[in-house]
């Protein structure tokens, strides 16, 4: 077990001030996640929200990588 440190929470005000909010305690970055998970889930049935996320992520991952001039190899 780690021990915390009290002392660490006198400063915690003048490193937000000076940094910003503490990184375990900022959820902007999830939020924002969760924004665009929603909107993937938008055209679902809700059946297997699971697989039609995968298939949105990957179409637009495969979209991303041929505007900017990715390529596939073909046998």
């Amino acid at each position: 077990l780690t021990k915390s440190k009290f002392h660490f929470l006198l400063h915690i005000p003048a490193y937000i001030r000076r940094f910003g909010p503490p990184i375990l305690f900022s959820t902007e970055h999830f939020e924002s996640f969760n924004h665009v998970f929603r909107l993937s889930c938008v055209h679902s049935n809700r059946q297997a929200p699971s697989r039609d996320s995968c298939n949105v992520f990957a179409y637009n991952d495969i979209l991303k990588h041929v505007a900017t001039g990715g390529f596939g190899w073909s046998r």
